[in-house]
């Protein structure tokens, strides 16, 4: 079971009208510090009121933008990223909340607080003191928009699976395959089927925050899709200016928590939103005005490369790719130079839609296969649920998990966790056809201390060339019974092995005991 991270001290500090600090505040590097304001309630606080701090520590100084949350009551989120005093004053467009001002200390990250992640040796992802981190992702698009018992569900369910990473959208999502239903809250105000994206649901973000910081608990990733096409609601028609207000109003909210990461969008070139939504300009905006720079990403639609977004644009930090093509990892690596998130690679279960039908065991397999071609891959299910009696798939809303392949994805992390990926390079190699996954070879290395090797099929010879002068050891694994089931001392040299089963995969390592 995941281990819940506890703040260390109070994270919200209060001051009155006077300025009269009536709580000491002292709090984790990394961690989340809170300005909470009354200011003026009337008139729409959304649109007119600006609202800034200028967070400052010896030369540095950061303007962290603060939001309005209804009642009243304004907030400023900031994430401090180095230790020592911080000093605050706030700027706004009306005298009530101006020059407000304050200090904090911040010592250092304790426990689970490793920091943000941040991209390391180019391909590859890492938290912030340098801790080794291995995306294992999965997919629950609405989970936050559906009733709360559900949301409790889901909640239950990811504190004993595998998965750090998640990726949900901030909006309802309306779609076949039991997304056809009403989100318990709406994210604006909606009278008479007509939306006023001047007037947030302040319940609505309320609950999506305390999501985030609930995920944040469980050592997981919120990967926040801001846009997506499947909307009968019209919040992907709010036009450039609502956009714009709405990145800037979740940039205020959730970027201080810092496992948050930005995706634009759920498939960003379906017709529908592909020319509707100014996505360079959301790009740069999120790079421009978010001050912790949490990683930005864009997703696409058909699992071809013509269909990706240009991952070479400074403001995208990493590929987000929906394709399993896994055998085209190594080309999108040299090409874009920054890590490969296979975000969505089809999914486990039984829809009629071939996208969602994979039995566990290509599911898994199509773990070691992302995983050894260099890239970070992410889990889906589409099977009905038993989280509620309307229909609820894992994929669409969440709840609980009912398919094969969690258990195996939990080995396959551990294999990955064990292993030194920040300093491994992968190799492909085809037998014939591409795109005849199972035949495909994929060996992810060190070479001359360590070395994975992955394929589906039997009757396969894994050939590697081991270099140095010292001997190995090579164990066999076979990934779907998630077992080690021969033992080898082998000496350096090109090496062959002919698989005998489905889905085995070879561990090779200089022992240094």
């Amino acid at each position: 079971m995941k281990k819940i991270i506890l703040s260390l001290i109070v994270l919200v500090a209060f001051f009155d009208g006077c300025n009269q600090k009536t709580e000491k505040t002292v709090i984790e590097q990394w961690d989340v510090f809170e300005i909470k304001l009354n200011g003026p309630s009337e008139g729409n606080p959304y649109m007119d009121i600006k609202l800034d701090a200028i967070f400052t520590s010896g030369q540095k100084s950061i303007s962290v933008p603060g939001f309005y949350d209804g009642e009243g009551i304004y907030r400023i989120r900031f994430s401090p990223d180095q230790q020592g005093e911080w000093q605050w004053e706030t700027q706004s467009n009306t005298a009530e909340l101006a020059k407000k001002n304050g200090s904090f200390q911040c010592i250092a990250a304790s426990g689970n607080n490793h920091g943000p992640l941040k991209t390391a040796n180019t391909f590859y992802i890492e938290y912030a003191d340098g801790t080794p981190f291995y995306s294992i992702g999965t997919t629950a698009y609405q989970w936050t928009s559906v009733k709360q018992s559900i949301q409790k569900k889901t909640l239950e369910t990811l504190a004993n699976a595998p998965f750090n990473k998640i990726r949900m959208c901030v909006f309802p999502k309306s779609y076949i395959y039991g997304n056809e239903t009403e989100p318990w809250e709406y994210p604006f105000k909606r009278e008479t089927d007509e939306n006023d994206f001047t007037q947030p649901n302040y319940t609505f973000f309320q609950n999506f925050d305390q999501r985030v910081k609930q995920l944040l608990d469980l050592g997981i990733q919120a990967d926040v899709i801001l846009f997506h096409p499947y909307d009968k609601w019209g919040y992907s028609k709010m036009g450039d200016e609502m956009n714009e207000r709405y990145v800037r109003y979740m940039i205020s909210r959730i970027s201080a928590y810092r496992n948050v990461w930005w995706s634009l969008a759920n498939e960003w070139d379906v017709p529908a939103i592909k020319d509707s939504i100014d996505w360079e300009g959301i790009g740069q905006l999120l790079q421009n005005e978010d001050p912790h720079q949490r990683l930005r990403g864009i997703h696409n639609w058909y699992g071809s490369e013509d269909h990706f977004y240009d991952h070479s644009r400074p403001w995208i930090t990493h590929v987000s790719a929906q394709t399993s093509q896994f055998y085209n990892a190594i080309k999108w690596r040299q090409q874009y130079k920054k890590p490969l998130l296979f975000d969505e690679m089809r999914y486990e279960g039984d829809v009629p839609s071939g996208w969602g039908n994979l039995n566990g065991q290509e599911m898994t397999s199509y773990f070691w296969m992302a995983g050894l071609s260099g890239g970070y891959p992410t889990h889906g299910e589409t099977f009905r649920n038993e989280a509620d009696t309307a229909e609820v798939r894992w994929w669409a809303k969440g709840g609980t998990l009912t398919g094969e392949s969690p258990e195996r994805i939990a080995f396959f992390k551990t294999i990955m966790e064990e292993a030194p990926v920040k300093e491994m390079k992968p190799q492909f190699i085809g037998n014939g056809n591409a795109e005849n996954l199972n035949n495909n070879i994929y060996v992810f290395s060190k070479p001359g201390a360590y070395y994975l090797a992955y394929v589906a099929d039997t009757d396969q010879t894994l050939e590697i060339n081991l270099t140095g002068e010292r001997n190995y050891k090579m164990d066999v694994i076979d990934t779907w019974n998630m077992k080690i089931i021969e033992e080898n001392t082998v000496e350096p040299g090109i090496i062959k092995y002919k698989t005998s089963l489905s889905y085995s995969a070879l561990r090779i390592y200089i022992d240094n005991e």
